[in-house]
């Protein structure tokens, strides 16, 4: 058996116990290999160890259980076989930056960071992104300060964020001062203060604030240092970019995120959100590593 036919066999089995007691070295019966030489065969394709792949999609189906189910914390705990619910507890806001109490106050998950920080399951098309070097190392850059203006939204949904695009794109003629009039958009995300909701706003730089057409906001983002990754294919895969920065990639770079918005810049290589040879870049803002950088 190919090792990526044996990895997502394992991962079907995994997907299938993620409530049961189920160890390294029984999934590597199943699929018919030694635990060590499967352990290496599992990392080297999905980038985790079984033993953290496992526990994240545990602490992503908790994660649904405290937001769509009744049972009390204790009981989700256990039913994931964490030792204790502060274990759980540890783990649950080292994963989200969030307690699972504060989670499951929120009137819809799915309007928050947890869309870029949940662990989905692997497919083979996944994995095939992943194991040919779709999320590569970022560049790091130092952006100067970037004023914006557009159109703003609570909550990522995408029907709604398609709406709002369309409307933007109708009046973006009327906005005063755009520092570049060709196709160059920004898609800016950040906390609003409320909970752990976001906000969404399409929109376009300018060179000063000027005056604002109507329904349109500014936004300032002072001078900030990115990790710029690019994001190839449909937009509906942008979940697996999110989800390499943020659980591989940001752990272990050294580095922290900064508590300030992070956006999308889209030009001449977005050709829209649907087509696979679309590309555009993804900055999120990051604290000091090293004393080198690039700056535009």
């Amino acid at each position: 058996m190919k090792y990526m036919e044996s990895v997502t066999k394992a991962i079907a089995y995994i997907e299938g116990h993620l409530s049961d007691e189920i160890t390294a070295d029984e999934i590597a019966k199943w699929v018919g290999y030694s635990p060590y030489h499967f352990h290496r065969i599992f990392q080297s394709v999905t980038r985790n160890s079984v033993s953290k792949y496992i526990r994240r999609r545990r602490l992503t189906h908790a994660a649904y259980d405290l937001f769509y189910s009744n049972l009390r914390i204790v009981e989700i705990a256990i039913k994931y076989h964490f030792a204790s619910q502060e274990a759980f507890t540890r783990a649950f806001q080292q994963m989200f930056s969030i307690t699972p109490g504060q989670f499951r106050k929120q009137t819809d998950m799915k309007d928050t960071p947890f869309r870029a920080m949940e662990k989905k399951a692997l497919d083979e098309v996944r994995l095939r992104q992943l194991h040919n070097g779709a999320a590569l190392d970022p560049v790091i850059i130092t952006k100067r300060r970037l004023q914006l203006v557009g159109m703003e939204i609570r909550g990522l949904h995408s029907h709604v964020i398609g709406k709002l695009w369309d409307s933007f794109k109708q009046h973006v003629s009327e906005i005063d001062r755009r520092r570049d009039p060709a196709s160059i958009y920004y898609a800016l995300i950040e906390l609003t203060g409320d909970k752990w909701e976001v906000s969404y706003t399409a929109c376009v730089e300018v060179v000063e604030e000027g005056k604002l057409p109507e329904g349109m906001v500014y936004k300032v983002l002072p001078s900030t240092t990115y990790a710029v990754f690019s994001h190839k294919g449909t937009v509906a895969r942008i979940q697996d970019t999110f989800e390499y920065i943020y659980s591989s990639w940001l752990p272990k770079s050294g580095r922290t995120r900064l508590n300030q918005p992070e956006f999308a810049r889209y030009d001449h290589r977005y050709l829209g959100p649907s087509n696979e040879d679309s590309e555009f870049d993804i900055y999120i803002p990051i604290g000091p590593k090293s004393n080198y950088f690039a700056e535009e």
